[in-house]
């Protein structure tokens, strides 16, 4: 009767029928037993299900091998992984489905060694255990592992099905493996699975993602009988590519268009920028029969992400309410998102405050909005609330507090508080979610930011023993945070060790050198980057404009300005800061005026500052009057321009100007800035400002300076000394 009810899909009246059995004090069987078993499995009556199994247990009743299958799969889809092991453990017999569910069961519930382990030790294997550990491996994202196992399964002589090869095609597809995946295609015509339509579709869809367009027609030529699926991945194989004329051609030229269709249409609008599109062909929908589902919402929210839409964002939301698709957590999300990028962290918060249901992504979307409003605290209390965290959340809120160092104008002392970047990074470490490149990016990134050097070096042998070195990204990390602590060998070590560089990886060498003096080798890997026909862009001019002021050749400082137009860069501020610096190094402060004054946008201070500064290492107080009117104008109480301008006028003897500007800085209470220097000693940062008397180890410090100065003088006098 239970097993009627049951193949009925009557679970809950099954599960009604054993309770009464139990008050009727009647003995279930092994069969009876299974079916109860499966039935609390498969609609999550978790507690139903452990009461059956405490049931069994006190009347002692006898469980074959199905039953404890089916107990194993109720434990495994509850979570309960422990109790799943105990009763595999005793077990008095096990067939390959035991096996197969423990396998599954690790897998599903996020133990990839421990199914692996187990995988290995099966006494027996089919086709349905080779799938589970291929198609574990491949949802994890260890398509390499997965396509082992493959080619492992067929020298064993086991025959794939549809299953194995659909996990097969979708790992090829996000290795990019265009040849191998053809390989598979060849071996789905020889057993014929090309006569189903889902492996169809996948291996079209393979197709599209490796941008063979061709095979993509080919495959769908072959298709005997279309359907709206097999239209809709050839329109999206198209969109893909750049070829919306082609998908729109596809799209109206469909006799039968389904919710699907329409999804995929306006998907393709919105992946490709064309929003306006997007937005009417939606109207034209829901004017017409198709209702729009949760996909078509969650499509167009992603679009209206920026400041330009935040009134059709709402508009959107308008719909997803009187849709009545507000509560699911999908939508919910979404909004979030658009709302917390769109720079509305309140409405973003009152979305998520309102939702009836939370996952991870939920909790995610809601950090990540308060990191794109700087709002780094905020985003931290919500991290903290999460029961359940994945490595986004962790990159995210680890993000966030990498761009507020960032920011800071003052990030050595933020690198002093509690929270950080790096303390993030070290909190990951210790968690379950282990970091993956773009953790290791972020950590390395934040050492750069502060300096930690001995930090950088401990989190570089991680990253290498997890087997992240050959990451492009990692690598720029590392060859940026080398080039800022100065540790320039390692940071062309680092450079030498990648297998590939990009843009970046030139960028952060050239930076490095650059920020160090060393102009000679800034010129020379900027040879060889151009030998390589790495295109440069506005960073890498800023770099060879600063090494060509640290070795004073305005020569070849004007060609590269000049050089610029010749691969489309605009200069920015930036670099009319550095040609003012180079101009004024050497001597030329009228010219220097000239590139100022002919600027296509306002300078700023601190170009006027590089100009003062010149004026005051050449004694020109003319020019420098000028520079620092400019500057007032922008920044009426700049002490530094005020102390500048003194110094030009000492330079030249103008002492009346000098103890006006005194009287100036004492009547507006102006104070220099205290300078500012920190060195990283056993993991730890020490700061030091000019004329600071509160460091801890300051008798200590004046001690070793003064036995470094004795030192000096000792060898200097004994040089002095020596006969010429």
């Amino acid at each position: 009767m239970i097993a009627r009810f049951t193949r009925n899909s009557h679970n809950s009246e099954a599960l009604k029928r054993f309770k009464q059995f139990q008050i009727c004090k009647f003995v279930p069987d092994e069969f009876v037993l299974t079916n109860a078993l499966s039935v609390a499995a498969d609609t999550h009556a978790f507690d139903e299900g452990a009461q059956i199994h405490a049931f069994v247990v006190k009347k002692n009743l006898p469980m074959d091998v199905a039953a404890n299958n089916s107990l194993l799969n109720l434990y495994f889809k509850s979570g309960n992984v422990t109790y799943a092991e105990n009763v595999f453990d005793v077990m008095p017999v096990r067939d390959v489905y035991s096996w197969t569910v423990m396998v599954s069961g690790y897998l599903v519930n996020g133990t990839v060694e421990k199914a692996a382990e187990l995988f290995d030790t099966m006494p027996c294997r089919n086709t349905v255990s080779w799938n589970v550990m291929i198609n574990g491996y491949q949802k994890e994202g260890y398509y390499e592992i997965a396509l082992e196992l493959f080619n492992k399964m067929r020298v064993q002589a086991e025959v794939p099905n549809k299953f194995t090869f659909l996990a097969v095609l979708k790992a090829y597809t996000c290795l990019q493996w265009l040849e191998n995946g053809k390989v598979v295609h060849s071996l789905l015509v020889k057993s014929g699975w090309l006569e189903n339509a889902l492996v169809v579709c996948t291996l079209m869809d393979m197709y599209a993602k490796c941008g063979d367009l061709m095979d993509v027609r080919t495959v769908f030529e072959e298709i005997k009988e279309h359907n709206v699926v097999s239209w809709s991945i050839l329109m999206a194989s198209y969109a893909q590519n750049g070829n919306i004329l082609e998908a729109e051609r596809i799209f109206h030229g469909m006799r039968e268009r389904n919710v699907i269709a329409w999804n995929v249409m306006i998907s393709c609008y919105v992946n490709n920028g064309m929003e306006d599109k997007a937005l009417n062909l939606f109207i034209e929908m829901i004017n017409g029969e198709i209702s729009p589902n949760s996909f078509t919402f969650t499509s167009l929210l992603s679009g209206y992400s920026s400041n330009r839409y935040i009134r059709i964002g709402a508009t959107i939301h308008g719909s997803v309410v009187k849709k009545g698709f507000d509560s699911e957590t999908s939508i919910g999300n979404a909004l979030i998102t658009m709302y917390g990028e769109q720079g509305n962290e309140r409405d973003a918060r009152l979305v998520f405050d309102t939702m009836l249901l939370y996952d991870v992504v939920s909790w995610t979307a809601m950090v990540a909005a308060y990191v794109c409003n700087s709002n780094v605290n905020e985003a931290c209390a919500i991290f903290i609330r999460m029961r359940e965290k994945n490595l986004i959340s962790w990159n995210t809120l680890m993000f966030g507090y990498l761009q507020n160092d960032k920011n800071s104008e003052k990030s050595f002392i933020d690198a002093t508080n509690k929270r950080s970047a790096l303390t993030i990074y070290y909190e990951m470490e210790k968690s379950d979610i282990k970091p993956d490149h773009f953790s290791y990016n972020c950590a390395l990134s934040a050492c750069a930011t502060v300096g930690a050097l001995e930090q950088a070096r401990a989190i570089h042998c991680r990253s290498t023993k997890r087997g992240f070195d050959s990451d492009v990204g990692v690598g720029n990390a590392l060859i940026s945070v080398y080039g800022k602590c100065g540790c320039l060998a390692e940071a062309e070590r680092a450079f030498q060790s990648m297998k590939n560089h990009d843009m970046i990886s030139w960028n952060a060498l050239l930076t490095g050198y650059s920020q160090n003096g060393r102009g000679n080798e800034v010129l020379d890997f900027y040879n060889k980057m151009h030998e390589s026909r790495v295109e440069p862009n506005h960073v890498t001019f800023i770099s060879l404009l600063s090494a060509c002021s640290y070795l004073g050749d305005v020569q070849k400082g004007r060609e590269y300005f000049k050089s610029m137009k010749d691969y489309g860069i605009s200069p920015t501020k930036e670099h009319y800061a550095c040609m003012v610096d180079l101009l004024g190094r050497a001597g030329l402060l009228r010219e220097a005026e000239a590139v100022i004054r002919r600027m296509p946008v306002e300078p700023d201070s601190a170009i006027w500052g590089a100009l003062l500064s010149a004026c005051k290492i050449h004694g020109d107080p003319v020019i420098g009057e000028k520079a620092a009117a400019e500057i007032f104008h922008l920044e009426l109480d700049s002490s530094a321009a005020y102390i500048a301008l003194a110094e030009t006028y000492a330079k030249v003897g103008i002492w009346k100007g000098v103890a006006q500007l005194r009287t100036l800085l004492r009547e507006k209470q102006l104070l220099k800035e205290a300078g500012c220097s920190w060195i990283e000693v056993r993991n730890q940062k020490h700061f030091f400002l000019a004329g600071d008397t509160g460091h801890l180890l300051k008798d200590s410090i004046h001690a070793t300076l003064w036995s470094l100065y004795k030192n000096m003088f000792e060898r200097i006098s004994i040089q002095d000394a020596r006969p010429p």
